[in-house]
């Protein structure tokens, strides 16, 4: 794997899930780059000294650095399949890679608009050219890149979660946890929760709205550039408590009510609303935000605007909780996942 990205987020946790899965079924994994959570897991890791994931503040001096980096792969060793998954390395260090081995893609969210999309769709049709697959997380994905890549490259696998991890307890185990993470004021309340990176892109304050017009509590968890906007659209109202970063967001989860889901015009499959409806939460969500199909699946609601969430409607989502367990296993477990990587990344070896 070739990846570098400071920043914890979906896709990172997905390279860490598919690095760690990889190895427990028998095969050697290296990262070459740096992904949060990564050396935590006690995987291999090799520095090779790529600047900073690409972005629209970092994308000129990043394209001025291709060429450094396309040498610097020469230290990668040879290897049966080379994974890599931002545009950066998408971009910039597949044509070299591909030359020693097969090297398979996976594209995480819609394509982005504006100049800063057009840029980079000419450099990642030449990239293409290389690639043997692409890993789409949706067939909206697959239909954005089909296309610049072709059918015949494209594969579409869906996200995944660990459902060993993200479960509905039992009430009593769910008291417990209520009692022991939720903030005094929320014992006796309807609890929303959001557990997501907050950028403003997503357009969280959405979720505070429809908390406030559904006269429910609501656990922002997470961190992000819009944390500091999002606090001051709240006001310090104690009806809205921002957690920061955890790492025990399964329990946060399943000790909540329901979950609002607001989305950024280029997510593909959250993560987070299947997560939601593995720990039996009913999902709230906007039409019109990708990802929103899953709620037929994992049980929920479809709103336009915040303010049709009305206290009627979320004391009606607490009969849902439990609804999406199921279809979470049965299409979205992290084992299935595995199967659908493995395969691909046999086929580009066949």
């Amino acid at each position: 794997m070739v990846s570098v990205s400071d920043t914890a987020g979906g896709a990172e946790a997905h390279t860490v899930a598919l690095g760690q899965g990889m190895r427990q079924r028998g095969h050697d994994v290296v990262l070459y780059g740096r992904c949060p959570g990564w050396d935590e897991q006690g995987l291999t890791r090799r520095e090779i000294g790529l600047g900073p994931k690409w972005s629209r503040r970092t994308m000129a001096t990043g394209l001025l650095r291709v060429p450094l980096e396309r040498h610097r792969t020469q230290v990668i060793p040879e290897s049966s399949i080379y994974y890599l998954q931002f545009k950066r390395e998408q971009i910039a260090l597949t044509a070299p890679l591909a030359r020693r081995a097969p090297v398979v893609w996976t594209e995480h969210g819609r394509w982005l608009g504006g100049p800063t999309g057009r840029l980079l769709l000419a450099g990642y049709a030449r990239a293409a050219e290389h690639v043997a697959r692409v890993v789409c997380v949706s067939e909206a994905v697959a239909a954005d890149l089909e296309p610049v890549v072709g059918r015949d490259k494209l594969v579409v696998v869906p996200n995944a979660i660990d459902t060993e991890r993200y479960v509905d307890p039992p009430a009593a185990a769910r008291a417990s946890l209520r009692e022991r993470l939720l903030p005094a004021r929320f014992q006796d309340r309807r609890v929303a929760v959001l557990a997501a990176r907050l950028h403003v892109g997503k357009r969280h304050e959405r979720a505070i709205a429809a908390a406030r017009a559904s006269g429910s509590a609501l656990l922002v968890v997470g961190d992000g550039p819009d944390r500091e906007r999002l606090e001051r659209l709240a006001g310090g109202s104690p009806d809205v408590h921002f957690t920061g970063y955890r790492q025990d967001v399964a329990d946060l989860l399943a000790a909540s009510d329901f979950y609002l889901y607001c989305g950024a015009e280029t997510d593909g499959t959250p993560t987070c609303v299947l997560e939601a409806a593995a720990c039996g939460l009913p999902i709230v969500a906007f039409r019109g935000d990708p990802g929103t199909e899953l709620v037929q699946g994992c049980g929920g609601l479809l709103i336009d605007d915040p303010a049709e969430l009305t206290a009627e409607k979320a004391g009606s989502l607490l009969e849902l909780r439990g609804g999406g367990v199921a279809y979470v296993e049965q299409c979205h477990s992290r084992r299935n996942w595995l199967d659908a990587y493995e395969r691909v990344f046999g086929e580009c070896l066949a």
